[in-house]
């Protein structure tokens, strides 16, 4: 491993070291948001022989260095890719059920449920509703690990045909 220090990380550092807080002159109005309010866009894939049907807006809140919060929404009855990442996961269900693929279990999840994804843990969420959507606020260390390790998401990808990305775990049936 580069013994240099990445100049991202020097950043967060003397930012945090500051102590001085980001985004007090930012208005109430951009820190708080629906969550039914739509996000910006940031990755979609379908692929129907894989069941797979799911889209992902970023929330964009301003000043944030570290953490990316994500609402995932998933279509009845489909589910994510079974990927990896090297950032930490944690997922709050905000409406629907379904089921999460962590280490080597599924586990039945619903609204107000969260669950933990450890980095580099492969994982998958499946909308099990035939009827309705599962939506999934998904808030990761993604700003910090990418200032480690760069741009590293597009290998994780089944989409962009990713390194790290494989097609699925066993099902449950």
């Amino acid at each position: 491993m580069d013994e240099t220090i990445n100049p991202a990380i020097v950043a967060l550092v003397r930012c945090a070291a500051s102590r001085v807080p980001l985004g007090t002159e930012t208005g109430a109005g951009e820190l708080v948001r629906a969550a039914s309010k739509p996000a910006s866009p940031h990755y979609s894939n379908e692929n129907p022989r894989l069941g797979i049907d799911f889209s992902v807006e970023r929330l964009d809140f301003p000043h944030r260095q570290t953490m990316n919060p994500r609402i995932v929404r998933f279509a009845p009855g489909k589910n994510n890719e079974y990927h990896r990442h090297a950032h930490e996961s944690v997922f709050v269900v905000l409406d629907g059920e379904g089921e999460v693929f962590v280490g080597s279990n599924w586990t039945p999840i619903k609204r107000g449920d969260v669950a933990f994804v450890p980095r580099w843990g492969f994982h998958q969420t499946r909308n099990t509703s035939h009827t309705d959507e599962l939506v999934v606020l998904a808030i990761t260390d993604f700003g910090f690990t990418s200032a480690v390790l760069g741009d590293y998401d597009h290998r994780t990808r089944l989409a962009s045909h990713g390194d790290d990305a494989t097609v699925a775990p066993c099902s449950t049936g």
